[in-house]
């Protein structure tokens, strides 16, 4: 569309109005002065982009698509509302126990749920089904649509990607008589087009600011409708002054907390690791410093620390010989692992948070990562125990105990391309040294063993590493 074309119609179009509507409808117009046709050296219709927010998240996924899975697992509901509760938690992705009772909502709660869909619908939907086909085809146009730099390289996996989207498209069209023939549908066929010409999505994303729109449009309920604009400054300045007042009542309460824990530590003779760096990465939340033989014994019951101070001793006799080796050694375990990594997305930097705690907001919670190894490229595997190693002449080592993952030949019932992972043998200590980053796996409920969907599309990074793109 141009302003010169659609000028063209409008003078074409007859004259009776009835004939006129219909006429201007065939060509998404309506019977209107459009003002912005005669602004100079402009042109409204280039100065429209692809908008993530409303014609992917909110559009074609939460007002089409989803809707349609639906409707179509109103027999399975139960099911995917037990497996989305099952769901394993991750920073920064929202967590919905029933997720099928959201009728509405904003824009990032559709894509959450997108995000999680695939292990929860594969083994519930019939095999060799369209629309777990169809889900995955989504997750991958989506994470390369809100790319924040792109390359032509990155551009031709967009429009790949966008064509397979089409082609499960017509089967889902077909099987479950879906019409698709709806303009966010169509836009997104121009959208490597429109990145071309005008950047990637982020210059044309109305995600930014979106929660202002939302206060504003609260504000304006709350005024007579007459001289709303003043009514609304003097509310935003007194929920301004209400929020600083909260934020300093915050801030005291935290210094107060603060004061107390650290007379706590004193008290107890702990020691902090939480702001203590070893350059990619931090460990946080620790517990009191112990021997490996008493480790050992309390953590009986983990399987996974069974015999931990003789494969400790092994593993530091091997990959350490310049350190002598005790019978037992001083750890000092700690809950949370800080990783900073470097994004393949715009090569700044990244962090991730990554939890080893039996008893994280009332349940267990044991992140995954991906390491480097030898015969890996893409090695993975769950934290088991995060801990920091004193050896002797007042040397330390930050250690982890994972269960690795290896890859997997297990075929759900509708096969995509999202990589499968199971258990291998045993566990394995690793220097903190060689993680990567952090990476969420989620069981593939309904599997009729225990393996893992590794699940890429929960950021940029992460599906560029795991899909092998530059």
């Amino acid at each position: 569309r141009t302003t010169e074309s659609m000028s063209a119609v409008m003078k074409s179009a007859p004259t009776n109005k009835t004939d006129r509507n219909e006429y201007l409808k065939q060509h998404g117009l309506h019977d209107f002065e459009h003002f912005l046709w005669e602004f100079r050296n402009s042109d409204p219709y280039k100065a429209a982009g692809y908008d993530c927010l409303h014609f992917f998240d909110a559009g074609i996924w939460g007002r089409h698509m989803w809707v349609l899975l639906k409707t179509h697992l109103q027999k399975e509901h139960l099911a995917l509302k037990f497996n989305s509760n099952k769901f394993p938690r991750w920073r920064d992705l929202d967590h919905f126990p029933s997720p099928t009772t959201i009728e509405y909502s904003d824009g990032q709660t559709f894509l959450d749920i997108l995000t999680c869909s695939l292990p929860c619908l594969v083994q519930v939907l019939p095999p060799n089904s369209c629309l777990v086909k169809l889900v995955r085809a989504m997750q991958k146009v989506r994470v390369m649509l809100g790319l924040d730099l792109t390359t032509e390289m990155r551009l031709n996996y967009l429009l790949g990607f966008i064509n397979e989207y089409e082609k499960i498209c017509k089967a889902v069209s077909q099987t479950h008589e879906k019409s698709l023939n709806f303009l966010k549908q169509h836009f997104l066929g121009h959208a490597v087009e429109n990145f071309k010409m005008k950047g990637t999505s982020r210059n044309m994303n109305t995600r930014v600011g979106e929660g202002f729109q939302q206060e504003v449009s609260a504000q304006y309920t709350k005024t007579n409708g007459r001289n709303a604009e003043h009514q609304i400054s003097i509310m935003d300045e007194n929920e301004e002054t209400m929020a600083r007042l909260d934020m300093l009542v915050e801030m005291w309460q935290k210094s107060q907390a603060e004061a107390e824990a650290d007379a706590e530590r004193d008290k107890d003779s702990t020691l902090s690791l939480g702001s203590e760096s070893r350059g990619r990465w931090q460990l946080g939340s620790p517990e009191p410093r112990m021997t490996t033989v008493r480790f050992e014994a309390t953590n009986r019951d983990n399987p996974a620390c069974r015999d931990f101070n003789m494969r400790l001793r092994e593993y530091l006799a091997r990959y350490q010989p310049r350190h002598p080796v005790d019978l037992e050694t001083d750890i000092h375990p700690c809950k949370v692992l800080y990783v900073n990594y470097e994004s393949k997305v715009n090569w700044s930097n990244a962090r991730d948070i990554l939890r080893c705690n039996p008893v994280f907001h009332g349940r267990p919670r044991y992140d995954s990562i991906i390491y480097e190894a030898l015969n890996e490229p893409l090695a993975m595997g769950k934290l088991e125990v995060v801990f920091r190693c004193y050896l002797p002449r007042k040397a330390t080592l930050d250690l982890a105990l994972i269960s690795p993952y290896r890859k997997s030949t297990f075929a759900p019932k509708t096969r995509t391309d999202c990589p499968v992972r199971e258990w291998d043998t045993g566990t394995i200590f690793i220097s903190l040294e060689h993680v990567t980053r952090g990476a969420l796996l989620c069981p593939i409920f309904g599997a009729s063993r225990e393996v893992f969907y590794v699940i890429d599309c929960i950021d940029e990074d992460m599906f560029l590493r795991v899909n092998n793109i530059e």
